[in-house]
């Protein structure tokens, strides 16, 4: 039991850490704690040591990852250490791209019943995100090999840093990425985020054709990717397909990359649809607005188009989504 509450009483003095401003003697404490043998108290401490940038950690940071490397399943079970230390030396922007690389690469079965499970992927996933943005167009190997990972955490990290390196090439992996699709829709999403993150101009038209009634799937994907893309250009092909569609889940969706958009004539529509539109309409608009719902400006809008209207139903649904 002893030892129990030792590891509690330095997970405890780690959180009171958290939000601090800290003192000399405190990051002291914070570099050892690096060291410790558990990984739970390593990756509270490597949290702590990537929210303050203690860039003079990051040797004890690398030294701590590769410890863990030596008998992983024993020691950094579920990859909490390694992946806090990634986490932290990329917050950090650390220079280095060597813990990265063997982040991205690596590979952690763990025995669950009936068999074993990888649990690398958020590991690796955040591995590729961190090479992306330290070698750039150096890590486009390790990336196309990433967005074939069985792992869906890791295919959409690639994509997106694919989006975040760009170029011709990046473009090129992606396009070729969407024309191929995936089975997991978030990834696909990611895909046609991406493209548009390399070149909105030449790859809009290629994403909007995704946006088809049809193939309910692809078209939320191609939903989320426009939304989050917060191009001016995305909202007409939205609301188009969000006017041709019959499915009340797909309208939903589609009014939600609506309101991700952020841009004026998205809330423009929106507030109209409160306005004017059926009942139905207006209830999921307002649904999709409460995103908003801490923006004052946002609230004070859509409550008086509510108030204007005085409807009970439209009433009730901003209740619902604005608390």
């Amino acid at each position: 039991m002893a030892a129990r509450r030792s590891l509690d009483d330095k997970l405890a003095a780690l959180r009171a850490l958290r939000g601090q401003s800290l003192t000399n003697e405190q990051k002291a404490e914070l570099r050892a704690r690096i060291g410790d043998r558990s990984n739970l108290v390593v990756a509270a401490a490597a949290a702590i040591a990537g929210e303050n940038s203690l860039v003079e950690c990051a040797g004890e940071l690398e030294a701590a990852f590769d410890r863990f490397l030596i008998n992983p399943l024993k020691d950094d079970k579920l990859c909490r250490a390694k992946l806090g230390i990634v986490q932290a030396l990329n917050d950090m922007e650390h220079p280095d791209s060597g813990v990265f690389l063997k982040a991205a690469r690596h590979v952690q079965l763990e025995p669950v019943w009936g068999g074993s499970e990888d649990s690398a992927a958020p590991l690796r996933a955040a591995g590729v995100l961190a090479l992306a943005r330290v070698e750039g167009t150096g890590a486009l190997p390790l990336l196309v090999d990433a967005l074939a990972d069985p792992a869906e955490d890791v295919r959409s990290a690639a994509a997106t840093a694919l989006g975040a390196v760009g170029g011709e090439a990046a473009g090129l992996v992606l396009r070729l990425k969407a024309r191929i699709g995936d089975t997991d829709p978030d990834v696909f999403s990611e895909c046609l985020g991406g493209l548009l993150a390399v070149d909105a101009s030449e790859y809009l038209t290629l994403v909007v054709t995704y946006l088809d009634p049809s193939d309910p799937i692809g078209c939320e994907s191609a939903a989320l990717a426009l939304g989050k893309s917060r191009l001016a250009e995305a909202l007409d092909p939205l609301v188009e397909c969000w006017r041709h569609s019959s499915s009340s889940e797909l309208k939903r969706h589609l009014l939600l990359a609506v309101a991700i958009l952020r841009r004026p004539a998205a809330f423009d529509f929106l507030a109209e649809l409160v306005a004017t539109g059926p009942e139905p309409d207006a209830a999921e608009a307002l649904a999709v607005l409460g995103i908003h719902k801490d923006d004052p400006l946002i609230r004070e809008r859509v409550k008086s188009v509510v108030e204007e209207r005085d409807r009970p139903a439209i009433r009730a649904a901003f209740d619902r989504a604005f608390g």
